[in-house]
């Protein structure tokens, strides 16, 4: 996985949320953001899935518990499906 692509997915994250990148960490999980609840984690996943141009299944919206697991979890996926 590159730094690359973590940058994007917390960009993305950031963005979502309103907060500032350098406030999300691979630490970072949902309760530490404000608005990240089911309702934002749903529309966290489809403009992920738009940004990354991929489609995000159920076991990796609801699997990781901090924003590490998923970045990680989404690239072993999008090398998966190359």
């Amino acid at each position: 996985m590159s730094d690359d692509f973590e940058s994007r997915v917390i960009g993305v994250i950031a963005t979502t949320f309103s907060v500032p990148a350098s406030a999300i960490s691979r630490a970072t999980t949902a309760d530490d953001v404000d608005g990240w609840d089911s309702l934002g984690h749903s529309i966290l996943m489809t403009r992920l899935s738009h940004q990354l141009a991929m489609e995000i299944g159920e076991d990796i919206a609801s699997g990781p518990d901090n924003v590490g697991e998923l970045v990680d979890a989404l690239a072993r996926e999008r090398s998966r499906i190359g």
